[in-house]
């Protein structure tokens, strides 16, 4: 190998030493790792510890659907049939995650059958995670249809209340960023 090719493969090296440096320690610097694991939301007993507050509730309006940060919302205005833990006003706006429905006006959430879209008209039971969530008011984490009934519902919530909720199960669901 003459002196050109020594020069150029040197050089060729050392750029790449110099690159897989730089994209190591860059691509350290900003990286965390965090579980992804949450509470088992399938199981009512777990449901009904997780929540500060439950209800049945009644939506009457949607009164507004965003967009901010990559993540959409929606706020629903809902009339609370039955306070199921806690207490909460007898009329506010909850604010939930939303994706795309597919259809203008038409909205959808990533597990229909834990967190169901607020529909007007449509009686509920949801789980508040806070009262304000960065200014957008209560945020409900768990909506389901309120399918048994205001009182079918209370006493099923209130017997979840009671039941002890299951041990968590390890987290290994670790995600590096």
């Amino acid at each position: 190998m003459g002196t050109r090719m020594w020069t150029a493969a040197g050089l060729a090296g050392g750029l790449l030493l110099a690159g897989g440096s730089w994209y190591t320690i860059a691509g350290t610097a900003d990286s965390t790792s965090h579980a992804v694991c949450g509470p088992d939301l399938t199981k009512d007993p777990v449901v009904a510890d997780e929540f500060m507050a439950m209800a049945v509730v009644e939506t009457v309006k949607n009164t507004r659907a965003w967009t901010a940060g990559g993540s959409s919302f929606l706020s629903s205005r809902v009339r609370v049939l039955k306070d199921l833990k806690g207490t909460l006003p007898e009329t506010l706006t909850v604010t939930q995650g939303i994706g795309n429905g597919f259809a203008p006006g038409r909205y959808s959430t990533e597990n229909d059958e834990l967190y169901a879209v607020l529909e007007p008209g449509h009686r509920y039971v949801v789980g508040v995670e806070t009262m304000d969530s960065d200014g957008q008011g209560p945020w409900v984490g768990y909506v389901v249809p309120a399918k048994r009934g205001v009182d079918g519902e209370a006493a099923h919530w209130q017997e979840a209340q009671h039941a002890a909720a299951p041990a968590a199960p390890p987290c290994n669901d670790v995600v590096s960023g």
